[in-house]
């Protein structure tokens, strides 16, 4: 019976594991629609946010029966806990990075863009954050999770940064201000996937050391 429990788990712990795959895939394809100005892989982005959709679901029906029929004990209910609502943050991920790719259209019906600002730099923290998220939570890591954190302070200055100089280019150039309002919504999308990350960090580190960090000061590095 235990090793029946086992495997449920090890379903439920992969089944998240492939909804994360597929969040931070959206994301890369959406940011390299954006970044290579190809809006031939924006169809391919939209469609992948449904498959995260339907592994949300299958994951919350999955712990709901567990918790429901297997009485579990204290550490696999976190564990379950937990995973579920990493589940949700992961979901979100996956609206905002859709998010990214309607904008992108947009912005390619407009122009290609030449002046990206920190968005590229705020991609690959975010990309990162995102990937030690959910490896922190595969290996238990929370000292990997705590630097998640600190890096969604830098994330947070850099949205600020590109929301100031954007909206100072829109104001001396009204022409391209439709392009600016796009770039300032896909530098937001990216702000909140960094969020979302640092979320599924302290859920982390909340199940590996029963400690709630969510309304604590973010140390700096």
């Amino acid at each position: 019976m235990n090793h029946f429990f086992h495997k449920e788990l090890e379903t439920f712990r992969s089944h998240l594991v492939l909804m994360a795959e597929k969040s931070i895939d959206l994301l890369t394809l959406s940011l390299r629609s954006l970044f290579e100005n190809d809006a031939s892989i924006i169809g391919d982005a939209k469609n992948r946010d449904d498959e995260i959709d339907q592994l949300e679901m299958a994951i919350d029906q999955e712990a709901i029966r567990y918790l429901s029929l297997r009485a579990p004990v204290a550490s696999d209910l976190r564990l379950v806990t937990v995973g579920m609502k990493a589940s949700h943050e992961l979901e979100r991920v996956g609206d905002e990075a859709t998010s990214i790719a309607i904008r992108t259209q947009r912005l390619l019906l407009k122009s290609s863009v030449k002046d990206f600002y920190s968005i590229p730099k705020m991609s690959k923290i975010v990309l990162e954050m995102l990937r030690d998220a959910i490896e922190s939570f595969l290996n238990g890591d929370n000292s990997r999770a705590s630097a998640i954190r600190r890096r969604d302070r830098k994330v947070n200055s850099l949205n600020r940064s590109n929301r100031k100089k954007i909206t100072q280019y829109v104001m001396e150039n009204p022409e391209h201000s439709q392009v600016g309002i796009e770039l300032i919504f896909i530098s937001k999308s990216l702000e909140r996937i960094a969020d979302h990350a640092t979320n599924i960090a302290e859920e982390v580190i909340f199940l590996y050391s029963g400690e709630d960090v969510r309304h604590t000061p973010k140390e700096t590095s």
